[in-house]
């Protein structure tokens, strides 16, 4: 990188020397056992992005929305929790209230586009590499933040990984 000049991510991306796995795409439709089988295959933690027809980037899937779908499920092949815990334990997660349309719309989702989160932070190829960090830092830290094109389909991601080991790098390049 030439000094004085700010790097986008567009940039930061073609000069990555990254190991993460691209993120897998899945179309709206997918069936939730299916969306299992491929997260079960993914060798790290990491979300699935759900696009529609046109392929641009319409919502995510985490593991853990996936996990609150499967808890709620009714489904015969997909229900883990039909045996009561041995003991109850307390939980102390976030004391989060669902309402009874989201329980319900959690019932009887079939598809990815039915459990995904539309509500997504990605940042543009032509963005400073500093909007996209404070994007994955803002409020609660994401992992993984989505490259968009304009679009709308995936141009590919920045992993909060990367971006320690390009910082630790730069401050030891000083």
């Amino acid at each position: 990188m030439k000094p004085g000049r700010k790097l986008t991510v567009k940039d930061f991306l073609k000069d990555l020397t990254s190991n993460q796995e691209p993120l897998l795409v899945v179309s709206e439709d997918l069936p939730i056992a299916e969306l299992v089988d491929r997260m079960t295959r993914l060798a790290d933690d990491r979300i699935i992005l759900v696009a529609d027809q046109s392929e641009r980037i319409q919502g995510l899937i985490s593991l853990g929305d996936l996990a609150r779908h499967l808890k709620h499920t009714r489904s015969t092949e997909l229900h883990f929790h039909s045996q009561p815990p041995a003991q109850k334990r307390s939980y102390k997660g976030r004391n989060i209230r669902h309402s009874g349309r989201e329980i319900l719309h959690q019932i009887t989702a079939e598809t990815a586009g039915d459990i995904m989160c539309k509500e997504i932070r990605s940042c543009r190829p032509d963005e400073q590499l500093s909007e996209a960090i404070h994007k994955m830092l803002d409020g609660e830290v994401i992992k993984i933040l989505p490259v968009v094109n304009e679009n709308g389909s995936l141009a590919g991601s920045i992993h909060l990984l990367d971006i320690m080991q390009y910082l630790i790098n730069t401050v030891s390049a000083d």
